[in-house]
């Protein structure tokens, strides 16, 4: 009969671990990633600093989980339409995400990612790869059904977007509102669309 060998130390309280997540990304409403501590994440959560560096070694890794999970449920998905409709709202709606706070956590980020490789692995596979993996839908779908040229890389047609959007927000030189979002939808669709497809949206 084989002997089952208990487990060491206590096992993890979830609800904990999203208590946690949910402080860190509520302080970060109202202040910058640098000035967020170990210690206030503790107070607020109601927890110990112990029982945070039992579940994250910084506050740079709690804060991206709070931010991959944050993102779940908010980031636009393509949806049923045709691609032309598709890509245009999902232009539209990814700039009003990137323009809300997550913009800004997204700069702070990257910023510490670039000395952190761990960092930037985790921002890149939780949420750069799949926001790319949704725009490469609709394109792949418009250029299988015509609409979109066959001649431009998927890769770039993404990039035709989602370089605007982010150096935009980033550098902060200039509004991303609504009008912005329009008329950049636009002159994508303008670019990537074949002349027979017409206007679809």
């Amino acid at each position: 009969m084989a002997v089952v060998t208990p487990k060491r130390g206590r096992p993890r309280n979830d609800r904990l671990d999203q208590q946690i997540m949910d402080v860190a990304w509520e302080l970060l409403g109202s202040k910058p990633l640098a000035d967020l501590t170990i210690n206030e994440i503790a107070f607020k959560a109601g927890t110990t600093r112990p029982a945070i560096y039992r579940r994250w070694s910084s506050v740079e890794e709690i804060v991206i989980d709070a931010f991959l999970r944050a993102v779940q449920t908010n980031v636009p998905a393509p949806g049923n339409a045709e691609p032309p409709e598709q890509l245009h709202e999902y232009i539209r709606l990814l700039c009003k995400f990137i323009n809300s706070r997550v913009g800004r956590v997204i700069a702070e980020i990257l910023g510490r990612a670039q000395s952190d490789d761990a960092l930037m692995t985790k921002f890149h596979e939780g949420f750069l790869l799949p926001r790319r993996d949704h725009g490469r839908e609709i394109v792949r779908a418009g250029q299988n059904s015509g609409q979109f040229r066959k001649d431009l890389d998927t890769d770039l047609i993404i990039d035709l977007y989602a370089g605007p959007i982010y150096f935009r927000a980033f550098a902060r030189y200039a509004a991303m509102d609504e009008a912005f979002a329009q008329v950049l939808a636009d002159q994508v669709l303008q670019m990537v669309t074949t002349k027979h497809s017409g206007d679809m949206r």
